[in-house]
């Protein structure tokens, strides 16, 4: 089969097995089949429903303590590690970056990352990026996890309505599907 039909054809099915969500913020979004969310409105009743197996049930144990320090959604893929996951965390506060700010902005995050662990890590992509068209601006930035070795950190950052909006992929394989899974999360969003 050609190359090029190939890829359409998985371009156009893609979307077709995609799943909506409710954000606690009040945004939707959608992600592929076979993802949960989970947040501080429904980590329990996860934990208590017997649809869900013993291995992942134990990750969502895990992922009860941060939940309850910190206003943030996890998004787990059900059928991937534990560590292949993307995290979502808004923040009153507000900023601007542009092109020519945008390596800066990148560095001071990188910096804050490695003062917290005292582990240098490299900077692998950092640039403006175009989604949610609604942003204010929006940038994407990529780098070695800072807390975990073998780990690649990818993070959309975008501001709206005087909020930072913070949509982090953590993984330790299958980088490039999460990457896409990040971008599409992101393209989708509605208020």
């Amino acid at each position: 089969m050609n190359k090029k039909i190939l890829i359409f054809l998985l371009l156009f099915i893609a979307p077709l097995k995609a799943e909506q969500f409710y954000s606690i913020e009040k945004f939707t979004f959608e992600l592929p089949e076979g993802y949960i969310i989970l947040n501080n409105d429904n980590i329990y009743n996860i934990l208590d429903s017997s649809n869900h197996s013993l291995k992942l049930k134990k990750k969502m144990r895990s992922y009860k303590k941060i939940l309850k320090k910190q206003n943030v959604e996890i998004l787990l893929d059900k059928k991937e590690s534990q560590l292949n996951k993307i995290y979502i965390t808004i923040f009153n506060n507000y900023y601007k970056v542009n092109k020519k700010k945008v390596l800066k902005q990148c560095r001071k995050i990188l910096k804050l990352e490695q003062k917290a662990v005292k582990k240098k890590v490299d900077l692998i992509e950092c640039r403006m990026h175009n989604y949610p068209k609604f942003a204010d601006w929006s940038m994407y930035r990529e780098n070695e996890n800072s807390f975990f070795e073998n780990q690649i950190t990818q993070q959309i950052i975008f501001m709206f309505k005087k909020k930072e909006y913070i949509f982090t992929s953590a993984c330790y394989e299958k980088c490039n599907q999460m990457k896409s899974d990040l971008f599409n999360l992101v393209k989708s969003i509605k208020f």
